[in-house]
């Protein structure tokens, strides 16, 4: 009887080792006065207490802290920031008070005005012990009243050079009078060309409202010798029943920005047209 008050009444949740399920043909048969059916509940109850030492070690390598932004800066060992400064005390006041521990290579006193700073200066110091002694001096250090506050900087961001702008190519130019109406850029091209004279650029200046040419033009060549070729071979001749009329011009033609990249066609563009309201160049008599 007492081995059934126990199944019976033992609580499930202890500190007890589990014990094996056993059938009950291992316990000594009993005898029960009761006719009720005997009802048995049992319940297991698990909880997680402990996580080895192997899982955290991997668990650790999937999640790596992440670093904090003070560990992605950088700071400059020769550098350092003073703040709460006197907004009345100079560049050469700030470098006075240092060069007692050691040399000072450059003083940047921020500014609000050209009499009053903004409380804040950089320093560089000749070298990484200099640095650390005023670090280490002039931290909370009453100057002129008030009591300094020193740390390293940042190092210093150089400034970026703007990029170089390409140099626009020599070319000489010939001013093309007396044009036919219908002539187009790539008709003067294929004129100087059939000399056999290689042309740089050739283009035929149209008014904008409304389009149409203005009977002029220009003719680019990449040495002197060819532009002088040009204007003695071409001077007088016939394009679409019009003589032309050379003369040696100052004006700059826009080129490509490489001229073997001209295209062979030439067609007119709105290019054409903005060249039209720039017609102030000189050009030798005709």
């Amino acid at each position: 009887m007492a081995q059934l008050q126990y199944l019976c009444f033992a609580s499930p949740i202890t500190s007890f080792p589990l014990l094996e399920p056993h059938s009950f043909s291992q316990f000594p048969s009993l005898s029960l006065s009761s006719t009720k059916p005997i009802f048995l509940s049992l319940r297991r109850t698990f909880r997680l207490t402990h996580i080895s030492s192997s899982a955290s070690a991997t668990l650790a390598t999937q999640n790596p802290p992440s670093e904090t932004p003070s560990e992605k800066e950088e700071i400059c060992p020769t550098r350092l920031l003073a703040t709460n400064i006197p907004w009345t005390a100079t560049a050469d006041d700030i470098r006075a008070l240092f060069q007692n521990y050691g040399t000072v290579v450059d003083v940047e006193l921020s500014m609000h005005s050209k009499t009053k700073n903004r409380g804040l200066a950089f320093v560089e110091m000749g070298s990484v012990e200099e640095a650390a002694q005023a670090l280490a001096k002039l931290e909370a250090y009453e100057f002129e009243g008030r009591p300094l506050r020193i740390a390293y900087a940042m190092p210093k961001k150089k400034k970026e050079s703007p990029p170089e702008q390409p140099k626009p190519a020599v070319v000489y130019n010939l001013f093309v009078a007396n044009l036919s109406f219908s002539a187009r850029s790539r008709d003067l091209k294929e004129l100087f060309q059939s000399g056999g004279i290689e042309v740089a650029k050739a283009e035929v200046i149209f008014n904008e409202k409304p389009r149409k040419s203005s009977g002029y033009g220009f003719v680019s060549f990449k040495t002197k010798k060819e532009a002088d070729d040009a204007l003695t071979a071409f001077e007088g001749k016939v394009l679409m029943g019009r003589p032309i009329k050379l003369a040696r011009s100052n004006r700059f033609v826009k080129l490509e920005s490489e001229l073997n990249s001209l295209s062979e066609d030439g067609e007119d563009t709105a290019a054409d047209s903005s060249l039209d309201s720039e017609q102030t160049e000189t050009v030798d008599s005709l």
